[in-house]
């Protein structure tokens, strides 16, 4: 078959494919050029498609959308055809910017370089970290995608935006102001994957306000990313992380702004909870010292059966995540040591001896839901009368 018909035919069952998902391949809309990029990524076939239909739309979406395509294509097939759509707008009048040679490179912003960027925050209390995609504009400014991420619900929010280099500054000056977080430079690849990872999970589980997310996130990547080591281990030696005396050291960890109030869950807690109350209702007699032993020994159970499994899995990435954020706001030594949790965690078996830093998270877990239960029972008036 000679490539023209090879193409012709690789378009039409393009076509076809987007017909069946309901999209109108015959009138397309500059409206409907962020839906239309959703479906990128997919198969060549409806990769092609997409392609060929953006270069009848004559919009700057369109324009910004093939640009971004013909960056991240892999197939050459899809490539010839974004530039043939590409050509095609450039006879409309919508050329692609031109840099002239002599012209002075533009200052960086946050370490950007020629293409995307990834940024993460720390994680707060209860698993959530702030993710973002920024890419330079064909014009000028930047293009960015935010998203929260949560380790339980997935792609909790979304949005993207169009910012001047100032404006972006401001945004990370303000976080870092008000909430003491900085955004720290993490590579694009495993920010993408965050982000496209956390979609997959609050779609499955109904979440909304996040349909668009696609077609926003198509700009920067339209192929499904890759899963890769976390980065982390590039930065620090899983082998010498766990040096001597670190599950007792790990401790240290809470004293650190960023983990300092960290909760687990209610619903991850509360078994531990009764059994607590079940304790201190018991009507054996036990000394000071006694009830201490009781709580510790309730709280070590409670550490070895809520880190392991899918909750296991979610601290694990929880603690890579912050040992990264660690080491790049210049603290290796806490870096290297929730590392070594992580590491353990990855195990699948806490082992014999304590982590003082999980067992810290359960103590200071139940201590809290222990108080807001006593102060809500103070609260509420009591329904017996007295003689």
């Amino acid at each position: 078959m000679a490539k023209k018909d090879a193409r012709e035919a690789g378009i039409k069952k393009g076509l076809e494919r987007l017909r069946e998902r309901s999209v109108n391949t015959e009138n397309v809309s500059a409206a409907a050029i962020a839906s239309l990029t959703g479906h990128l990524g997919k198969d060549r076939d409806t990769d092609l498609a997409v392609a060929f239909l953006l270069g009848r739309v004559a919009d700057t979406a369109s324009l910004d959308a093939l640009i971004s395509l013909e960056q991240s294509a892999r197939n050459k097939e899809v490539k010839r055809e974004t530039r043939r759509s590409l050509f095609k707008l450039a006879q409309k009048g919508l050329k692609r910017p031109e840099t002239p040679a002599d012209a002075p490179a533009p200052k960086a912003v946050l370490k950007f370089g020629p293409e995307i960027e990834g940024y993460m925050s720390s994680v707060d209390g209860v698993g959530g970290r702030l993710v973002w995609l920024a890419r330079p504009q064909a014009g000028s400014g930047l293009r960015l995608l935010q998203g929260m991420v949560s380790d339980r619900v997935g792609l909790a929010r979304a949005g993207g935006t169009d910012v001047r280099r100032k404006e972006l500054r401001e945004m990370i000056r303000e976080i870092k102001e008000r909430h003491g977080v900085t955004m720290i430079s993490i590579p694009w690849e495993y920010a993408d994957w965050m982000l496209y990872d956390a979609y997959e999970k609050a779609k499955s589980s109904g979440q909304g306000e996040i349909e668009h997310f696609p077609s926003m996130r198509a700009l920067f990547n339209p192929t499904k990313p890759k899963p890769a080591s976390h980065p982390i281990y590039a930065r620090l030696s899983a082998a010498g992380a766990r040096s001597e005396g670190w599950r007792e050291r790990s401790r240290r960890l809470l004293d650190e702004e960023e983990l300092r109030y960290w909760i687990l869950d209610d619903d991850w807690i509360k078994p531990y909870l009764d059994r607590v109350e079940q304790a201190r209702d018991s009507r054996l007699v036990l000394n000071q010292l006694q009830q201490e032993e009781r709580f510790a020994a309730i709280v070590r159970d409670a550490a070895r059966e809520i880190f392991t499994a899918e909750r296991g899995a979610i601290f694990r990435r929880r603690m890579e995540d912050m040992a990264l954020y660690l080491f790049e706001t210049k603290r290796e030594e806490a870096a290297q040591l929730a590392l070594a949790v992580a590491l353990q965690l990855a195990e699948g078996d806490l082992g014999i001896l304590d982590i003082s830093f999980l067992t810290g998270v359960v103590q200071k877990s139940v201590a809290l839901y222990l108080s807001q239960a006593k102060e809500k029972a103070t609260e509420e008036p009591s329904l017996i009368v007295k003689p």
